[in-house]
């Protein structure tokens, strides 16, 4: 399941390459680069409540299943037509079953996985994620160079692999599947008790997405330089989560007093990409951004999932991140309109700055976090029972 789930990351992560380069090529228009996250992310809002429910509801396997086999219809639909419209719709398609996919791939992992050996899992998943989805920038990378028609059949024959890959396979449960009513009203007073943590994953995707959104133009634009330092410097983020991965299994990345200092960390290499020039430091930096954020994915991903009750994973997953994802679509749009009369180099640097601010909020909030959650376990006893 977690080879499966890459793949379709691989799959989802080259058709996001590819596009935001060929957009940002043939149209040299920021704002129709902003739309390819911008239907990214629209997708997850629209599916997540009903997604919640569903994977709490029925085997989070055979939804896992008929998940990736949809994926490649959707694929599919990419030979009926080559407009702009479609490559929109495929991508708000494609990215709306990948984060169905993901979710309930945690949910899985809930499953199976003890509560004592989550940290090795998490650190394991990021390790894994970062070399599918370096695999995945590459292969976006690699064709640009050539007919489109080769990258679409490309798609399409992954994405059947990822089906192959998870038929007959039926990991064992370690917890049993209970079934509590009025599920949604439990999510929702513990998240009611959240909100600081909701809001400030809200504010770090939202600002994050802005290095979508001006990658493709900060290579082809600013530095002038060709598509191969695109490929390297998106490539060099998932290279630091597949290393920041592997660091992360030593005990020390789950010290809260080191969040501040990873949050910090990232608004400053923000400014550094704006603020240099020589396209492969970019590449380097995104290396190091990647590091960090695998650090911080590791101990968030770790504390939510031990934290959350195995009942109402599902339905916490996916409302939370309505939280957290919603704004990304907005400030893809957002970011993509104010290219038009700033200088999109100075919205990267105001975004750095607005992150390093943020930072010295992190340990209250997520402490706050663990302290609630544990508040939760005495006031809703029947929600932790396994």
């Amino acid at each position: 399941y977690l080879i499966s789930r890459n793949i379709s990351r691989y799959s989802n992560i080259a058709y996001y390459i590819y596009f935001m380069w060929e957009i940002v090529d043939e149209y040299k228009s920021i704002f129709l680069v902003s739309l390819i996250p911008a239907f990214s992310f629209l997708g997850y809002i629209i599916i997540s409540l009903p997604e919640g429910h569903i994977i709490d509801k029925y085997d989070r396997k055979k939804i896992f299943i008929i998940t990736n086999i949809l994926m490649v219809f959707v694929y599919l639909l990419l030979l009926i037509n080559k407009s702009l419209f479609f490559i929109y719709a495929v991508d708000f398609l494609s990215s709306l079953l990948m984060w169905v996919i993901s979710d309930d791939f945690r949910g899985i992992t809930k499953e199976i996985i003890p509560e004592n050996s989550m940290v090795k899992a998490q650190s394991l998943d990021q390790t894994s994620s970062g070399l599918f989805t370096l695999a995945g920038t590459l292969s976006g990378g690699f064709f640009i160079f050539l007919e489109r028609r080769y990258f679409y059949l490309f798609l399409i024959v992954i994405s059947v692999v990822a089906v192959i890959m998870i038929l007959g396979n039926h990991p064992a449960k370690i917890y049993s599947n209970i079934s509590i009513s009025n599920g949604f009203n439990y999510t929702f007073k513990i998240i009611k008790s959240i909100i600081p943590f909701l809001l400030f994953t809200m504010l770090l995707n939202g600002l994050f997405v802005s290095l979508d959104v001006f990658s493709s133009a900060l290579i082809y634009i600013i530095l002038r330089a060709p598509p191969i330092y695109y490929t390297f410097f998106i490539a060099g983020f998932p290279m630091g989560m597949l290393i920041g991965g592997i660091i992360a299994m030593k005990k020390f990345t789950e010290k809260s007093g080191l969040l501040k200092l990873f949050v910090f960390g990232i608004g400053a290499i923000f400014i550094f990409i704006a603020l240099n020039r020589i396209a492969i430091l970019d590449s380097v930096l995104a290396v190091f951004l990647g590091i960090i954020i695998a650090f911080l994915n590791v101990y968030i991903e770790t504390l939510i999932i031990n934290s959350v009750p195995n009942s109402i994973t599902g339905k916490f997953n996916s409302i939370t991140t309505v939280f957290s994802g919603g704004s990304s679509p907005v400030m893809a749009v957002i970011f993509g309109i104010l290219s038009e009369f700033i200088f999109f180099p100075y919205i990267i640097i105001i975004t750095g700055l607005i992150m390093m601010a943020s930072s010295f909020m992190v340990n209250r909030i997520f402490n706050g976090f663990k302290d609630r959650m544990d508040g939760m376990k005495i006031i809703y006893p029947e929600l932790f029972r396994n």
